[in-house]
């Protein structure tokens, strides 16, 4: 039986995560680079209490180590990861370790990333660590032909790519590690840093994919590519109002559109929306009661997926083929000592850099909607 005093903890432990992150979205918007360090620091520090429950509650079950820490997330080591983690617990720290993280450890966060987040699941979301440049097809522009080679054809072969420098912008993560963490052991350390790295990488990347300023970061499905740039900032894209769900509504607004004037065809939508329309607006504008008086969510007229994102302004809706955002996101492979944060006496703070960018990848690729006027009503199917 588990006891109640856990299940408490437990609780409390959830909530105090999913206020530290509300706290590093929020710092991230303010763009001010001490509340983000802090925040950041806050929200290492809760998941690293977390982490060191989880290992305690492991080293007093019936249950051996390994299964537990399965059960947890966890991962049997590679040599090499072990070997790595063992030198970090020596060195009692991260300062002066020369060792580069194993590759390995990285693509696992990539991998934890695209599983558990489903915006960063469904755009175009690429691992570059290896390479600091991707080409990617320039839009509508078609360079495959036929004929001869000419000046005009190469030209028109050079337009149908663009190049997206991938380690333009830099992104940081902070990594406190208390001594209590490095007497865990490899195995809870690793799961630890990965922990720290995707939540973190996630909240940070999600919020450049809908919001991106282009600023420093990311262009966000927000903003007008061919808008105004003040500053290196683009402006957001002009919302159209749509107050309904209906076929004609749908198909007009959404799906034309995004046809490109009919030159693709488009099988999928991405919906993305802010949890709270989702529920107020979204939800009951596709839910629909049944003959056998089961309610069925999610009916659309339309080919398309939602998806929930805190990043969404309350009030308005993005639309796209969800390929037509690329994000590429690189690792340093490195963990340094964060010279911008305290060093506690008993924590030493750490922080390793990402290279990210990121961009729809024409200025048609998503269409931005004024969702406010949406107030439908479950609709019941009638009876044949």
């Amino acid at each position: 039986m588990i006891e109640l005093s856990k299940i408490k903890n437990l609780d409390k432990s959830k909530k105090d995560q999913v206020k530290a992150q509300e706290n590093l979205l929020n710092a991230m918007k303010s763009e001010d680079e001490n509340a983000i360090a802090s925040a950041m620091e806050e929200f290492g520090n809760i998941i690293q209490e977390n982490i060191i429950e989880q290992a305690t509650a492991a080293a007093t079950s019936e249950f051996n180590d390994q299964r537990v820490l399965a059960d947890r997330g966890g991962y049997v080591l590679t040599s090499q990861e072990t070997k790595f983690y063992n030198e970090v617990i020596a060195n009692k720290g991260f300062a002066g370790v020369e060792e580069l993280v194993p590759a390995t450890v990285i693509n696992r966060v990539f991998e934890e990333l695209e599983r558990d987040h489903e915006l960063l699941k469904a755009i175009d979301f690429t691992n570059t660590t290896a390479t600091t440049e991707w080409i990617l097809k320039n839009g509508d522009v078609n360079p495959a032909f036929w004929g001869k080679l000419t000046d005009s054809i190469k030209e028109k072969i050079d337009d149908g790519f663009k190049v997206i420098k991938t380690n333009l912008y830099k992104l940081s993560a902070f990594i406190p590690v208390a001594k209590s963490m490095l007497d865990l052991g490899p195995t809870w350390l690793d799961k630890y840093v990965r922990t720290v790295l995707a939540e973190a990488m996630a909240i940070a990347l999600e919020e450049a994919v809908v919001n991106g300023t282009g600023k420093d970061q990311p262009i966000g499905m927000l903003k007008d590519l061919n808008g105004a740039v003040v500053d290196g900032v683009y402006p957001d894209k002009a919302a159209k109002a749509i107050t309904d769900f209906k076929p004609i509504t749908l198909g007009k607004e959404v799906m034309y559109p995004l046809t490109h004037d009919g030159k693709r065809k488009v099988t999928n939508v991405l919906l993305v929306v802010n949890p709270a329309d989702y529920w107020a607006k979204i939800f009951p504008a596709t839910t629909v009661l049944t003959q056998n008086g089961t309610y069925v969510y999610g009916v659309l007229p339309i080919p398309a997926t939602i998806v929930q994102s805190v990043s969404v302004p309350v009030g308005k809706m993005i639309a796209g083929v969800s390929k037509d955002y690329f994000l590429g996101v690189g690792s340093t492979r490195q963990i340094e000592v964060a010279k911008e944060l305290r060093i506690l006496e008993d924590e030493d703070v750490y922080v390793t850099k990402q290279y990210a960018n990121g961009q729809p990848k024409d200025n048609d690729a998503f269409l931005v909607f004024d969702i406010s006027g949406i107030g439908a009503e479950p609709e019941q199917v009638p009876t044949p």
